[in-house]
């Protein structure tokens, strides 16, 4: 082929038939042709795995009722609506988690979840354990009692530990234990349920007429402190029945059986007697020469100045020393132990008693508004909460009348010996003669007596001095008699010859 001819020489052995196309040209005519390209196959696309079952599964178990399974499947819109739901109330969480489990969930193309048959008796037998688990709870939850309502009260949410003030006597404080708060943790973690929190249970609401419900209206505040404080300002044995009979005696009367009175007191005056102590439980023999019986105030003199008595007049101080519904007669040891201790600090050994004893507390506090210290209304609480539905003290207590109690004999006092006659008057013997003045001697130099101690009927000898019935007490001379050192009136207010019995 070249330049002048395009057309390409004829191949050997090609015949020259006139109808055959010459070699290289169209058979139409024209140029010649070159020969077309082979076809391009079209590629496959790649098709896209489907979704995984353990992570499925996983994401079902603990995020199922917030829709991240669906989510994760490809189904949005049933997602949405799952987690707007909270997983229909966990219904729909519980039947996504059965149908996945058995094999009968695709994902939104409709594949079947790659590695099913690997995991599906372990995915099976947990999802059995949570669901079992949960349909349990809801069945608790269900048929639990509903609580009453909380009602709103005074004390505080979270008691603090106030400081141990001295007490007048030295008190045993009963060892108390608390188990340590444990608050809940804030931040969030996966859980085996997606349950959800449970509104914390209020505490049950005392009943009416209890001494629980009488704690709870009482004011909660610190202790005040102790300035100014006497005893004396109470006025304390004060006859306030205006019964001819001083405080002790009344309440001796009161709470001993089995009475001997002081004839000529008109009978006011206990002599002897029998007592079952109620902080002890001990029988206990009362003997006025040698008494081991108190009269207790059961909230201290001193308890009362600081929780509100240091602003009281005068007549409630001497009222609230001598009320009979805060006196009980009991043993001097366990009087002097106690001390000025609250219910935080000081309980009667006798456990039997120690709801009485805390609800007769209560029912002072509550008669005269003082309040309660935190730690104080912590231990009553303790207390009561072994009692449950204990009543609160009546305020009924009633003074005996004069000669009145458990009153077995009278002692009378022996009558006194007659004095004896006056001997007659010697006659006077006869003057001596007058003898000769002697010659005055010089006079001897002057010496003073020596200065006698007074001892008035009114007081004991000796120079002992005591300032009221606790100085007495503290020095451990009482009960002092007429005529022992330091004795005075003011000692022996009923002037029966025996002071700070």
């Amino acid at each position: 082929m070249n330049a002048q001819n395009p057309t390409p020489p004829r191949p050997d052995g090609s015949q020259n038939w006139p109808s055959a196309p010459t070699y290289g040209q169209n058979p139409q005519g024209g140029l010649p042709f070159e020969p077309a390209a082979p076809p391009r196959q079209p590629q496959r696309p790649v098709a896209a795995r489907a979704k995984s079952f353990p992570i499925a599964w996983a994401l079902s178990l603990f995020l199922g009722a917030l829709g991240a399974d669906r989510f994760y499947l490809g189904k949005w819109k049933t997602g949405l609506l799952k987690l707007v739901t909270t997983g229909g109330f966990f219904v729909w969480w519980l039947i996504d988690l059965v149908l996945l489990t058995t094999g009968q969930v695709k994902d939104a193309k409709g594949r079947p979840l790659r590695e099913f048959e690997t995991m599906k008796w372990p995915s099976r037998a947990i999802s059995a354990v949570v669901a079992l688990g949960f349909v349990g709870m809801m069945v608790l939850g269900a048929t639990a009692p509903t609580p009453p309502p909380a009602e709103v009260t005074a004390a505080e949410s979270a008691a603090l530990e106030e400081a141990s003030v001295p007490s007048e006597e030295p008190t045993t404080a009963e060892p108390t234990t608390e188990a340590p708060t444990t608050e809940a943790p804030t931040s969030a973690a996966p859980t085996t349920t997606a349950a959800p929190t449970p509104s914390p249970t209020p505490e049950p609401v005392a009943a009416e007429g209890t001494a629980l419900a009488v704690l709870a209206g009482l004011d909660e505040k610190g202790r005040a402190p102790k300035t100014d404080y006497d005893r004396d300002l109470f006025g304390w044995r004060d006859d306030m029945d205006r019964n001819g009979c001083d405080t002790r005696n009344d309440i001796l009367r009161r709470d001993l059986t089995a009475i001997t009175l002081k004839g000529g007191t008109n009978g006011c005056v206990v002599q002897r007697g029998t007592l079952d102590s109620p902080y002890s439980g001990d029988t206990v023999d009362f003997d006025r020469e040698n008494s081991t019986i108190d009269i207790d105030h059961v909230v201290a003199l001193s308890d009362a100045w600081q929780t509100g008595a240091a602003s009281w007049d005068e007549q409630t101080r001497r009222e609230f020393a001598n009320d009979p519904l805060n006196l009980l007669a009991v043993e001097s040891s366990l009087n002097r132990q106690k001390g000025d201790g609250d219910a935080a600090t000081w309980l009667p050994p006798l456990k039997d008693y120690r709801c009485e004893y805390v609800a007769r507390q209560i029912a002072v506090k509550d008669k005269y508004d003082l309040r309660v210290k935190p730690a104080e209304a912590d231990a009553m609480e303790r207390v009561l909460s072994d009692c449950e539905g204990f009543l609160a003290i009546e305020d009924d207590d009633q003074w005996p009348a004069t000669g009145e109690g458990d009153v077995v004999a009278t002692e009378e006092e022996p009558a006194p010996e007659p004095e004896p006659e006056p001997a007659p008057e010697p006659e006077p013997a006869p003057e001596p003669e007058p003898a000769p003045e002697p010659e005055p001697e010089p006079a001897p130099a002057y010496e003073p007596a020596p200065k006698e101690e007074s001892n008035d009927s009114g007081s004991g000898g000796g120079s002992a001095y005591y300032k009221n019935c606790d100085a007495a007490r503290a020095a451990g001379a009482a009960p002092v008699h007429a005529g022992d050192p330091g004795y005075s009136r003011k000692l022996d207010r009923d002037g029966d010859g025996v002071g700070c019995e």
